[in-house]
């Protein structure tokens, strides 16, 4: 039996007019499912099981979650400690966590500027811990590490560039110093899904890495510029500090006028893509 969307959405809406539909777990098409749904799933979903994840220095675990008769895979991280202290290269070493919260934050930050790359990540106790609950990707074809290993070519290479490019403006500018390339998924229609981002955030005001800034779109420079303090804050709630935002938002102006004085530069036809 399959599930549709329409069951779906009765279930998590809390039950089926005219009897409930059979205990077994059954297949469902969360293609077309919406940030919300995913988010209500994550956060009402039973867990049934819990299995151990091969990789990942934060210990993740993937569990299985139910509603109704409907099944789906979450990523848990319960981590929260303290990290060495950045050094810049310049100023006092600053303070770094390892922050499960900074998944959620990643996530909501991602759809600020509408870059829909992060995985839908919510925040929910698991075994008496505050914890992110990530929505683990369904139609993942390979790790990055996996096709650079196999030597497979995109069947579009500037497509995936530009990708690429926008996966590390982002990393910049949420200062992401564990971006690797097992937690950086290409799912079957080629589009680059992000996981893993609790080694973000760090309250540092600068550039991290310059050199990785080689390209941007138009939309997400645009999207950039508009974001404010007051959005971030309002849009991450609890999951970033003031100080956290306030260095996003000195970042986002460093990565803007770093973009604008390259296109001068370069033209900007070498450095902005539709």
């Amino acid at each position: 039996m399959i599930c549709t969307r329409r069951d779906h959405l009765r279930l998590l809406s809390g039950g089926i007019a005219g009897g409930m539909l059979p205990a077994a777990t059954a297949p469902a098409d969360f293609s077309s499912y919406s940030d919300a749904e995913k988010e209500r799933f994550l956060k009402t979903g039973t867990i049934a099981s819990v299995e151990n994840i091969d990789h990942g220095v934060t210990e993740p675990v993937k569990a299985k979650l139910v509603v109704g008769n409907v099944e789906h895979a979450a990523q848990i991280q319960v981590v929260d400690k303290e990290l060495p202290d950045f050094f810049p290269k310049q100023g006092q070493p600053i303070p770094m966590r390892d922050a499960w919260r900074f998944n959620v934050a990643a996530y909501r930050v991602d759809r600020l500027l509408d870059l829909r790359m992060v995985v839908v990540s919510v925040s929910r106790p698991y075994k008496g811990k505050p914890a992110a609950f990530s929505w683990w990707m369904d139609d993942v074809m390979f790790e990055e590490v996996e096709r650079i290993k196999k030597d497979i070519e995109p069947p579009d290479p500037e497509n995936f560039k530009r990708q690429r490019a926008l996966v590390q403006v982002f990393d910049e500018l949420i200062i992401n110093i564990d971006r690797n390339l097992a937690n950086l998924l290409i799912t079957k229609s080629w589009k680059i899904a992000l996981i893993d981002h609790t080694r973000t955030f760090t309250a540092y005001h600068g550039i991290r890495n310059q050199d990785n800034l080689t390209r941007c779109s138009r939309a997400l420079l645009a999207k950039m510029k508009a974001l404010s303090a007051t959005a971030v804050a309002g849009a991450a709630g609890a999951h970033l500090t003031r100080a956290e935002v306030q260095a996003l938002i000195a970042r986002r102006d460093r990565i803007v006028e770093f973009f604008e004085q390259a296109a001068k530069a370069k033209g900007e036809e070498n450095v902005l893509f539709p």
